[in-house]
């Protein structure tokens, strides 16, 4: 899964951008989409497609704990004509995803009934919250979604995830349940934590556009494709 979300699927992206022809500042929101993997919503991903709950959190935390220390290394390199501090890319990382899961998992083990009533109304409110600010996003910043569907940029980030699952099913083939949740986790990117680079590092909203647009269509793909592996499991 390391393979297949941080050298392979980020590979895929480079290529495509490459292909394609974009301003700066779309380039560097597919390029955020592509290289923030760990996405909480592989969670429900899993769930809908009718797999190992506890393999697709596990999955999760981890490529989530690698795109922190990844990410400020490898987009400044990926980036020409903008400039990205690596470390505040790392600090908002750690403080706004490492610590409440760090925090939660101390209150899990140690506060259990606690943690058995709340979390339920956590998760949904976590839920509520990414798709308040998604659509906040689409709103808001309606006249630059337009100048954005008029590029192609949508149909790169739609080719990105139907190739990164490809590359994610196929590296879990013969590993049981990782097989589908590995597709699943490598095409569903971690729009949280792009999100958080994008608004406290780029001034232009564009950035935020891009990867909020792509995030809802790759939301969109890959929830049928969970509902069509759910069939055999």
């Amino acid at each position: 899964m390391l393979l297949a979300n941080f050298i392979l699927a980020p590979l895929v992206m480079i290529a495509l951008l490459n292909v394609a022809s974009f301003e700066p500042v779309l380039k560097a929101g597919l390029l955020l989409f592509g290289l923030c993997a760990g996405a909480p919503f592989l969670i429900k991903l899993t769930q809908t497609s009718g797999h190992d709950l506890a393999l697709g959190a596990a999955t999760m935390l981890v490529l989530m704990a690698i795109t922190v220390i990844y990410v400020p290394i490898v987009l400044p390199l990926l980036l020409s004509g903008i400039s990205v501090d690596a470390w505040a890319i790392a600090r908002s990382l750690l403080l706004q995803m490492i610590l409440p899961i760090v925090l939660g998992m101390i209150v899990a083990k140690w506060l259990r009934d606690l943690t058995r009533t709340v979390q339920p109304w956590i998760a949904k409110l976590g839920n509520y919250a990414l798709y308040v600010v998604l659509a906040a996003t689409l709103i808001g910043y309606f006249p630059n979604m337009l100048d954005i569907i008029g590029t192609g940029a949508l149909f790169v980030a739609i080719a990105f995830v139907v190739a990164a699952f490809g590359i994610g099913y196929g590296m879990g083939s013969g590993q049981d349940h990782l097989q589908d949740v590995g597709g699943l986790a490598t095409a569903q990117r971690n729009t949280a934590a792009g999100l958080i680079v994008a608004t406290q590092n780029f001034s232009n909203p564009n950035v935020l556009v891009m990867l909020t647009l792509a995030n809802l269509l790759g939301l969109i793909l890959l929830l049928g494709i969970a509902k069509l592996l759910s069939r055999d499991n």
